[in-house]
């Protein structure tokens, strides 16, 4: 095309900045429906819920630990909306992010999801690193009921096909993040940076 062309253009492209991480996908993963949560830091913790929304309990616990509920339901929902501001650069080392001795975080869901995440061990500014690997267990076929109806079955065998493609759709997003270390807001940690004492 002609270089001293001058095209309009109905968008004005007023939130355009100059900055990399502004032109970054930030789609994140998500974790849900999650069915435990341990951490390993200078005490390690294990924390598991039996149903659902159920109320989350210390897995080896002491007779003398009592848990602060108010920071365990925090924990039952961690990275259930997670975002990052940017990746850390490919050749960046991993003690100039907190990584070389990272706090290491493991959480597993009803879904049958595990997350395995490695989180600096210091803060850099607001701001912490993190990076993740992710796996799942998604069952290729449905298991009948015990009395279930034969007009019932295709009805039930869609239902299963749909939510497994979505399952597996959602493992696939999120296994393509493994390649990045993120650097993410304190607030998207927090939940689960607690050491054992702080759980009581």
């Amino acid at each position: 095309s002609n270089p001293g062309t001058v095209g309009l253009i109905s968008e004005s492209w007023s939130n355009i900045e100059p900055k990399p991480e502004s032109w970054l996908n930030k789609d994140f993963f998500k974790c849900e429906k999650i069915k435990s949560v341990s951490l390993t830091w200078t005490n390690a913790w294990t924390l598991i819920r039996e149903t659902e929304g159920g109320e989350m309990k210390l897995a080896d616990a002491k007779p003398n630990e009592q848990l602060d509920t108010t920071k365990t339901s925090s924990i039952g929902n961690a990275f259930s909306w997670p975002s990052f501001d940017d990746v850390a650069a490919p050749d960046a080392k991993p003690e100039d992010l907190g990584l070389d001795k990272p706090v290491t975080a493991k959480l597993e869901t009803f879904e049958g999801f595990t997350y395995d995440f490695k989180i600096g061990n210091k803060p850099i500014g607001e701001n912490y690193y993190l990076s993740l690997a992710v796996n799942a267990d998604i069952p290729k076929e449905r298991t009948p009921g015990k009395d279930e109806k034969p007009e019932d079955k295709e009805k039930l065998d869609k239902e299963f096909k749909e939510k497994n493609d979505k399952l597996k759709e959602k493992f696939d997003k999120e296994k393509a993040l493994e390649k990045w270390t993120y650097k993410v807001s304190k607030w998207t940690v927090d939940p689960v940076l607690k050491d054992r004492p702080q759980l009581m």
